[in-house]
């Protein structure tokens, strides 16, 4: 880190996360924010040796709830979850400017629209660098709507929490997979509250998984399963085990993923906002 980054980056303690983690419970669903937090101060308590930083500008975090959570994956991958309070982004564009960067690759995970500004000044550090941004629809259920979902499993079919051993199979599947996202979905599945569902055989066939921004993710159906209701199932029965953990159900659906839209709207999700993804593609 060079001495002007040692000078204006403060790391703030892991002792006071839940101090920022509080100055977000008023903005539960804004992300990543509070849940965010609030899965990140678990992960790490959980997993000590995890690679997690959570960086500012100086000690108007306080106020702002400005932060940058790097977490660095492995060698190849570094998550960047970044927010402020305050209306101007000037503070946390200056930070994102200088926050380090450990790995060969970044992802900026899960920005709101009104961020977009800082997104841009951090993809300006690297200009040789080719980026691609997803584009989702940010969709929450009010917990009215979670407490009517029903959950009848079709025969044929058993809803269990998901193994370890299923990460393989989940990150293969995962269009958004890259090089070291294996430990991405391991911890999801080790830390987070999720569901897959398996047939009789015990053959893995659709699941729902818990991001870090505390949202619903990673839905997935076999082919051979679709058209039997199962990612519709998958919503509610997650957004029901969410709920119970006192959290607001959300959940980020790509732009142009008509038919998933179209059954999040169905179910009675109503879209908030746009939530982005910047990952390097090269």
């Amino acid at each position: 880190m060079s001495e002007l980054e040692s000078v204006s980056l403060l790391e703030i303690p892991q002792d006071d996360w839940p101090k920022l983690r509080d100055l977000w419970a008023t903005k539960p669903i804004i992300s990543p924010g509070y849940q965010c937090l609030k899965i990140f101060i678990d992960w790490k308590e959980r997993e000590p040796e995890l690679q997690l930083q959570i960086l500012t500008l100086n000690e108007n975090w306080r106020n702002d709830g400005t932060f940058v959570l790097c977490l660095k994956l492995n060698e190849q991958i570094q998550h960047l979850y970044f927010n402020t309070l305050n209306d101007k982004l000037d503070g946390l564009t200056e930070a994102l400017e200088i926050v380090p960067v450990t790995a060969r690759k970044y992802f900026l995970f899960g920005y709101c629209s009104r961020l977009l500004p800082c997104a841009r000044s951090y993809h300006n550090r690297f200009p040789d660098k080719k980026v691609h941004t997803n584009e989702t629809v940010w969709y929450h259920a009010s917990k009215e709507l979670v407490s009517s979902f029903t959950i009848e499993i079709p025969p044929g079919v058993t809803l269990k929490t998901l193994q370890l051993k299923d990460a393989e199979t989940i990150n293969e599947i995962w269009p958004h997979r890259e090089p070291g996202s294996i430990d991405f979905v391991n911890r999801l599945i080790k830390y987070n509250v999720n569901v897959g569902a398996y047939d009789d055989s015990g053959k893995l066939v659709a699941w729902c998984l818990r991001l870090p921004i505390g949202s619903l993710g990673l839905l997935q159906v076999l082919e051979s399963h679709k058209r039997l209701g199962l990612g519709n199932l998958m919503v509610r029965y997650l957004s029901k085990q969410i709920s119970a953990l006192g959290d607001e159900v959300l959940a980020p659906v790509v732009h142009v993923n008509t038919p998933s839209r179209k059954m999040f709207e169905k179910l009675g999700f109503q879209p908030i906002d746009r939530l982005y993804w910047s990952f390097e593609t090269a």
